[in-house]
């Protein structure tokens, strides 16, 4: 289920639109910095969706890792289980 949800996120972060703020040239009646606010807001919010995207990679990093190291602990406890299962058969069983 875990996995489900990350692909998940995976697939939206990499359909996300990314905002793009191209330079506009002002004009002298507004002063030269009516272009200038909306390309520092543009900015921001582009500087704002690349943080929350890193975090979100880096908590299904977290989440990825924790997955692989359960997987591991249950491959390793299930083989632990067989041999003991194996040792408890009595020997004419055995091949």
């Amino acid at each position: 289920m875990r996995i489900l949800i990350a692909t998940a996120v995976v697939i939206a972060l990499g359909s996300a639109a990314q905002a793009y703020c191209p330079p506009v040239p002002d004009v002298a009646k507004e002063g030269y910095q009516g272009n200038d606010l909306q390309r520092t807001l543009c900015l921001q919010d582009e500087l704002r969706q690349s943080a929350e995207e890193r975090a979100i990679r880096s908590e299904m990093d977290a989440a990825l890792s924790r997955l692989q190291r359960d997987l591991q602990q249950q491959k390793l406890l299930q083989q632990q289980l067989q041999i003991e299962l194996l040792k408890a058969q009595p020997s004419y069983l055995l091949p």
